[in-house]
């Protein structure tokens, strides 16, 4: 048969008839992967060779080489003197060396599978305060917002700080916080000038520093910022009335409210674990469930951007309105606590703050036969729950 005569024409033809080749593994697995790998192997340490040493290690491993190689020339029995086979249970050939590679191979995925399951089973949960917390004490606190590395999700984030100004104290922790650390990124506000007029605080970006993306999420990222004080926002460019956006075009100002929302579990690269309002992963108010009955189970919805439901699927949770800023909630007989506590935390913090949401106070839980969740008595109303992810 006579060989083919190979052309790039037909060497694109040969790779576009070949059989797709998929990977099964989810983004989560590979990132995991991945993140493993690189932890594992910095935790080796590293051991540099000075420049001085490179010619005498590279004449060592000519002589090593030579060494082995020489008999196999002189006899010229290279291709079979040193090379063992054995025998496979399906009858094909399989050297030692290949089989030693497939062991070391399998050694590094039990490995890097090992270190991934620790991190996923190991996160860092920003939990939260109530005003109960604060009452008496030369303390305050005040929420900043951030977004997620690919702009996706704005995640507000809480600090306990001596009592002042809430605009100073916004700029305060803009500038000694480190998101990154976190898995967040830098928050738009840290390129603007901040100030404040009466109820309004004043935003002043210098021209072209807001994204596209950023755009997208800068009603929440400003609302969960400065809703707390009933500001409303206004835009300047260079201390100029106004800023062009690069979809919106140009805006004067905005008026700042967060909707009643169900609430999610976000996890950033770092391991860290955030609940954060399925208002911040861009959806509109008029998108919002109209009820705290329906957002509240709504929370065990599977949702885009990253965010994971705090309840288990498709359970029915008994929601009474008990008082104009009060509700019940009761939860199935059937109902069993997940081993994993702060996933139990989690789950009473993100129906606290879905009720917070919708000016509910108050939330007396019942679980059958559980009579407290880590910090939480459920033998009465959990009350006024204040901030959100608090940093320590």
């Amino acid at each position: 048969m006579e060989p083919i005569k190979w052309n790039d024409e037909k060497i694109e033809q040969f790779l576009k008839n070949l059989p797709p080749i998929k990977d099964r593994q989810s983004k989560q697995d590979l990132y995991l992967k991945i993140q493993a790998s690189i932890n594992y192997k910095q935790t080796k340490g590293k051991r540099s060779i000075p420049s001085w040493g490179l010619p005498a290690l590279a004449t060592a491993c000519a002589l090593v080489l030579f060494g082995v190689f020489a008999p196999d020339l002189v006899n010229n029995n290279s291709s079979n003197s040193k090379m063992e086979f054995k025998r496979s249970e399906s009858g094909k050939m399989e050297s030692q060396s290949t089989a030693s590679f497939d062991r070391a191979g399998d050694q590094s995925d039990a490995k890097m599978s090992l270190k991934s399951a620790e991190m996923s089973n190991h996160f860092k949960y920003h939990g939260q305060k109530f005003a109960k917390d604060f009452t008496g004490k030369n303390m305050d606190w005040v929420t900043v917002s951030y977004m997620d590395e690919q702009a996706q999700i704005v995640v507000p984030v809480s600090f306990i700080t001596k009592k002042s100004n809430y605009l100073e104290k916004v700029n305060d922790q803009l500038v000694s916080f480190k998101p990154t650390e976190l898995g967040l990124s830098d928050s738009p506000l840290n390129r603007a000038k901040l100030s404040e007029e009466e109820e309004t605080v004043i935003i002043d970006w210098p021209p072209g520093v807001i994204f596209e993306s950023e755009e997208n999420l800068l009603d929440p990222m400003l609302s969960f910022t400065f809703n707390n004080k009933k500001y409303k926002a206004e835009f300047r460019t260079n201390g100029q009335a106004g800023y062009e956006f690069p979809n919106i075009g140009r805006k004067n100002e905005m008026a700042l409210s967060v909707p009643g929302s169900p609430f999610y579990r976000f996890d950033t690269p770092t391991t860290d674990t955030f609940i954060v309002s399925l208002y911040s992963a861009g959806k509109k108010a008029n998108e919002m469930p109209k009820d705290v009955k329906s957002a509240i189970n709504e929370m065990d919805d599977d949702q885009e951007r990253g965010l994971k439901p705090l309840l288990p699927k498709d359970m029915e949770l008994k929601i009474e309105i008990t008082g104009k800023h009060s509700i019940e909630v009761t939860f199935p007989d059937s109902y069993k606590l997940s081993e994993e506590k702060e996933n139990n935390i989690m789950m009473i913090d993100g129906i606290l703050l879905t009720a917070e949401s919708y000016g509910y106070h108050s939330v007396k839980f019942n679980i059958p036969g559980t009579d407290s969740v880590g910090p939480y008595q459920l033998n009465e109303p959990i009350k006024d729950i204040t901030g959100i992810n608090f940093i320590q």
